[in-house]
């Protein structure tokens, strides 16, 4: 079974920061740019572990076209591993 690390990693104490982003559109993308660059920063100050998850298709993997396969990312995986932050300044985001 798939594992949630992101969300298993959110529990531990000494985690500041922690995320799941994706990259199949060029708004995901620049949110992921942000949470990662967000990620730097905070090791940076030594605020505690900064952990970010991308989602990402793997179109040749899948062998499908690069559209289906960001739909059935969509569809399939981001239900299953939603985005979106689960710690920030080290409290866990209620949903």
């Amino acid at each position: 079974y798939p594992l949630r690390l992101t969300e298993i990693l959110a529990t531990l104490p000494g985690t500041y920061f922690v995320t799941r982003q994706s990259v199949h559109t060029p708004a995901a993308v620049r949110k992921a740019k942000k949470a990662i660059k967000q990620a730097f920063e905070n090791q940076k100050l030594k605020k505690g572990l900064s952990f970010v998850e991308i989602v990402s298709n793997c179109n040749s993997n899948w062998k499908m076209e690069p559209v289906a396969a960001n739909q059935w990312l969509v569809e399939n995986m981001l239900p299953f591993y939603p985005l979106g932050d689960i710690k920030v300044d080290g409290k866990i985001v209620e949903k």
